[in-house]
């Protein structure tokens, strides 16, 4: 069944894939739209549509091109992205800022994969460009990005990469042109407002129990500190399945990676899979939108359980446990 269709990567795989995005998509222009530069609900479904298929690219890219066995390229990944997505489809709105910043920064990390594998300098320099541009931009959606710069920070000191300084003036530089500058032309055409929100760095108060009024900067770390309890219910046991997936696969990979370059980067992936559902898991109004950010981790890791040979029953097992999740936990209770 799901064995069969996508063990290898085909027109039949992609379509498959494409449809199911499409159908995603459709689904989600029927529900509210809390965020969007326009009205239309053609014009939104064209931009999720359009957000999902390139978020889909950058993950083929990533899963297909850097596995440990680049002989066993199969095309399971194709399945689990919508299945992903369908794990953290939003029941009653969607808020097309987290759709649009987190396909920003996935397409920004296929870079710099990408980067990474270069030999030729001149080459590297314009995939670390494309990349800093990416996550610019994603930032100006929500400004709370500019902190995932540091990972491309962290790839450049712990590889064996030589250090240039052109990349370092290309990571520092080209966000502090491209933010104030797009800030100063927005404010000036009255569209700020569309832009740069903010869950550390918003000038509203907030009561957090005995305090009387803190500012939304020091809301995350309050609330770690004094009151913090996931906010998932019943319908997140099907993201509770991807993760259990994604434990297993990484300790699996691990296991099996010699190489430190690679392992640095799994670990970069974790710690960032780690920090994103602490942070949105306290959200009291958690809509499912957010969980876009998680999808290239844990597609991608999920994807590791397919590198060897695995009999078809299994995968056939793994993908009907979780599309029966999915139906039960997200649509029928």
């Amino acid at each position: 069944m799901f064995a069969k269709t996508f063990e290898k990567f085909n027109y039949s795989s992609l379509l498959i894939s494409s449809l199911l995005i499409l159908g995603i998509t459709f689904y989600y222009t029927s529900l509210e739209i809390k965020w969007s530069f326009v009205e239309s609900k053609i014009l939104n479904g064209s931009l999720i549509f359009g957000a999902l298929m390139l978020t889909n690219y950058s993950i083929d890219t990533i899963t297909r091109q850097f596995t440990i066995e680049r002989s066993s390229r199969k095309a399971y990944h194709l399945f689990i992205i919508p299945i992903s997505l369908l794990c953290a489809i939003p029941m009653e709105s969607v808020d097309l800022k987290f759709i649009l910043s987190s396909t920003g920064v996935w397409a920004a990390w296929r870079n710099m994969r990408i980067f990474i594998e270069q030999t030729n300098n001149t080459k590297r320099i314009k995939r670390l460009f494309d990349a800093i541009i990416l996550l610019s931009f994603s930032s100006l959606i929500i400004l709370d990005n500019l902190i995932i710069f540091f990972y491309p920070l962290l790839v450049l000191i712990t590889t064996n990469i030589k250090k240039d300084l052109k990349y370092f003036i290309i990571i520092f530089i080209t966000p502090l042109i491209i933010l104030p500058s797009a800030y100063a032309f927005l404010s000036f055409l009255s569209l700020d407002s569309y832009l740069f929100s903010s869950y550390f760095f918003a000038d509203q108060t907030q009561a957090i129990d005995e305090y009387n009024s803190v500012p939304n900067s020091s809301r995350f770390f309050l609330t770690l500190l004094t009151e913090y309890k996931f906010n998932l219910t019943y319908s997140s046991v099907p993201i509770f399945i991807l993760f259990l997936l994604f434990v297993i696969s990484f300790i699996m990979k691990y296991l099996r990676t010699y190489s430190m370059r690679r392992r640095i980067l799994d670990l970069v992936g974790v710690l960032f899979m780690i920090l994103t559902s602490l942070f949105f898991s306290m959200d009291q109004q958690l809509s499912g939108s957010e969980f876009h950010y998680l999808s290239l981790p844990i597609v991608y890791m999920i994807s590791q359980l397919f590198v060897k040979k695995i009999k078809s029953l299994y995968v056939n097992f793994i993908f009907v446990l979780l599309i029966a999740s999915i139906v039960t936990f997200k649509f029928l209770l």
